[in-house]
C-alpha cells in the first residue's frame, strides 16, 4: 500500500508537473514570438516609412510641382533634370523604390527611376485613372506583380498630377523571407486593412481584423499614414511534442515506480528490520551478569549495538570498582565515583538511547534516511565518547561533542529550539574533565525549555571567556527559568554538594550537583558552578575552572 500510494502521489506529481511546464513553455513562446514579432514590424516597417518620407518629400518639392505645371510632354522632360539628382538622393538605399513616375493632368509623365518602358507606364497610369486609385495598386506589367503606392500632388488646393512608386513584389517577400525565419510566423502585408501579399495563401484577401481574431497570437500595426499595414501571426504547430512529452512522463514514472519498489525492498530489508530489532532488544534489556545486546548482522548497526555494550560494561565495571572503593578508599574518592556512575547513567541511558532509536525509525518509516543515518552515527559517536572513561579531553573536544548531542536533540525535539555553540583556538589549550559540560545543555533542553512547555523559539548559547589562569564556561537558555525559591534551594544544593546531606537522585538539577561535586575533587573549592535565573525569562549557568594544559 505505501508504494502504490507513493506511485500514485508520484504519477500525479507528474501531471502537474506536465501542466506547469507545459503553461510556463507557452507562456514562454508566446513571450519570445511577441519580441520576435515586434522586431519584424520593427524592421519592415521602417522600409515602408522610408517609402512614405520619398514621397511626402517629393509632393512637397516646388521643382517636381513646376514639372507637372509644363503643358507638353517636351517640356515636362526638359524641366524634371532640375529634379533628378534630388529625386536620387531621395530614392538612395530604398528597396522599395523600382520605379517612380510622376503625371500630370494632360498625362504627360516622367520616369525618375526604373526600368519600365513608356507603353508599360502609360498602361500603369490607365489603370491608375480608370480604377480612379488613391492610395495603392496591384498591378502585372512586363510578367512582373507590383505593388504600386500612388498619391495626389497638389499645389495649394489644386491637383496638379499625380505620384506612383512600384514595387516589385518578389522584394516584399524576400524581406518576408529574411524576417521570419520561424516556420509558424506567417507575415502579411495588407493594405486598406486587407491582406495583399502573404507567404501564406489563406490570409489573402482576409481582413487583418478577422485573422487577429481567429489566431492564438498577432501583431498587427498600420505603417504611418500609408495605405499599408504589416501583420505577423503566430500558429504553434508542434502540438505532437505535447503527445511525445506526455507519453515520456507516463513512462518515466512507470520507470520511477519500478525503481521505488525494488529500493523499498531493500530498504526494509537492510534497514527497518535491523533498527526494529535493535529497538526491541534494547526495550527488553535489563543488563547485568555480563549480558549483551546480539549483533544484527549489519555494520551501521552493528556499531551501534557495540557502543551500547561498552556502555553497559562500563558502568558495571565502575559500579564495581565503587563497591570496592567503599572499603578502601578515602570519603573524597567515594563521593567522586558516586557522582561519575549517576553522572554516565544520567548522561547516556538506556531510556535516552531508546528514545532517538524511535526517532531514527520514525524517521526511517518516513523515508528521510539520510536524517536517520546521521541519527545513528552521531548516537553511536556518543555512546563511545561517553564510554572512554574518566579521563581528560581538551575544551575543542569537549564543545564538538556538545554539537554532537545538540543534533541529536535538535531532531529529536524538532523547531522547538535552537542552539549556538561557539568553537574558538583557545579552546585547544584546555584540558578538563571528560563529559562535564554535557549534563548542563541537557538540563537546559530537557527542563528548562521542553519541559517549560516552550512551544518554538528555545535558545541555547554556549561559549567560553578566558582570564588569566582561569576559564570560564557559559551555558544560557531562554527557558522557563526559576523562581527565587527554587534557585536559592539549587544553590544551597550546589555549595553544600560535597555533604552526604544531599541527596543526588531524583532531583532535576542532579546534574549541576553532580558536577559541582567533581570539580571539587579534581580542582578543589575554589572553583566550580554559578547560577543564576529568573523565571519566565531564562537561566545563566558559569562553570569556572584553572586554565591550564593538565589537571592532577
Amino acid at each position: 500500500m505505501t508504494v502504490l500510494g507513493l506511485g500514485a502521489a508520484m504519477i500525479i506529481m507528474w501531471f502537474l508537473f506536465y501542466a506547469i511546464i507545459n503553461r510556463v513553455i507557452m507562456k514562454q513562446v508566446m513571450k519570445s514570438m511577441e519580441h520576435v514579432s515586434e522586431q519584424i514590424i520593427s524592421q519592415m516597417e521602417k522600409s515602408f516609412l522610408d517609402l512614405e518620407e520619398v514621397s511626402f518629400a517629393i509632393k512637397k518639392d516646388d521643382d517636381i510641382k513646376n514639372i507637372l505645371k509644363q503643358d507638353n510632354h517636351t517640356s515636362v522632360v526638359e524641366s524634371a533634370g532640375a529634379a533628378e539628382e534630388k529625386i536620387e538622393q531621395l530614392c538612395k538605399g530604398n528597396m522599395f523604390v523600382d520605379n517612380l513616375i510622376i503625371y500630370n493632368l494632360a498625362g504627360d509623365f516622367y520616369r525618375f527611376s526604373g526600368s519600365l518602358d513608356n507603353t508599360s507606364i502609360k498602361y500603369v497610369m490607365q489603370v491608375v485613372e480608370s480604377d480612379d486609385i488613391k492610395s495603392h495598386a496591384q498591378i502585372k506589367v512586363e510578367a512582373k506583380n507590383y505593388i504600386g503606392y500612388v498619391s495626389d500632388i497638389y499645389d495649394g488646393s489644386d491637383k496638379i498630377g499625380t505620384l506612383i512608386i512600384l514595387t516589385e513584389e518578389a522584394e516584399v517577400y524576400r524581406l518576408f523571407e529574411q524576417a521570419g525565419k520561424n516556420e509558424n510566423l506567417r507575415i502579411a502585408l495588407a493594405a486598406d486593412d486587407k491582406v495583399i501579399l502573404s507567404g501564406y495563401a489563406d490570409f489573402i484577401g482576409k481582413d487583418a481584423v478577422d485573422i487577429k481574431a481567429l489566431s492564438k497570437y498577432c501583431i498587427y500595426r498600420k505603417v504611418g499614414f500609408t495605405p499599408f499595414g504589416l501583420l505577423v501571426s503566430y500558429e504553434d504547430s508542434n502540438n505532437y511534442i505535447s503527445i511525445i512529452f506526455f507519453v515520456a512522463m507516463l513512462a518515466m514514472a512507470l520507470i520511477l515506480f519500478s525503481i521505488l519498489e525494488v529500493f523499498l525492498y531493500f530498504w526494509r530489508k537492510k534497514f527497518f528490520l535491523p533498527i526494529q530489532s535493535v529497538i526491541t532488544e534494547v526495550e527488553g534489556f535489563e543488563g547485568g551478569k555480563g549480558e549483551q545486546l546480539p549483533a544484527t548482522g549489519m555494520e551501521h548497526f552493528d556499531g551501534l549495538v557495540r557502543g551500547i555494550n561498552e556502555m553497559v560494561e562500563r558502568i558495571e565495571q565502575k559500579e564495581k570498582e565503587v563497591f570496592e572503593a567503599s572499603y578502601s578508599l578515602q570519603e573524597a574518592e567515594l563521593k567522586k565515583q558516586r557522582a561519575l556512575i549517576v553522572s554516565l547513567k544520567k548522561q547516556i541511558s538506556a531510556h535516552f538511547t531508546v528514545n532517538i532509536l524511535n526517532i531514527i525509525k520514525a524517521l526511517s518509516v518516513s523515508g528521510e534516511n539520510e536524517k536517520a543515518g546521521l541519527l545513528c552515527d552521531g548516537l553511536s559517536f556518543l555512546l563511545r565518547y561517553a564510554n572512554a572513561g574518566d579521563s581528560y579531553i581538551n575544551g575543542m573536544d569537549e564543545f564538538f561533542v556538545l554539537t554532537k548531542y545538540a543534533e541529536i536533540m535538535e531532531v529529536r525535539y524538532p523547531d522547538r529550539f535552537t542552539a549556538v555553540i561557539d568553537i574558538v583556538d583557545e579552546l585547544e589549550q584546555v584540558e578538563l574533565p571528560r563529559m562535564l559540560l554535557q549534563p548542563i545543555i541537557e538540563n537546559s533542553i530537557v527542563h528548562g525549555i521542553i519541559g517549560g512547555a516552550k512551544e518554538s523559539g528555545g535558545h541555547i548559547h554556549v561559549y567560553s571567556e578566558f582570564e588569566d589562569d582561569k576559564v570560564r564556561f557559559i551555558i544560557m537558555d531562554n527557558g522557563c527559568g526559576m523562581s527565587e525559591s527554587s534557585l536559592n534551594e539549587l544553590r544551597e544544593n550546589i555549595q553544600n554538594a560535597d555533604s552526604n546531606d544531599v541527596e543526588v537522585e531524583g532531583l532535576s538539577h542532579v546534574a549541576i550537583v553532580n558536577i559541582q561535586r567533581r570539580i571539587h575533587s579534581y580542582f578543589g573549592d575554589d572553583y566550580g558552578i554559578t547560577v543564576d535565573s529568573t523565571l519566565n525569562v531564562g537561566t545563566k549557568v558559569i562553570v569556572q575552572l584553572p586554565r591550564c594544559k593538565r589537571f592532577t
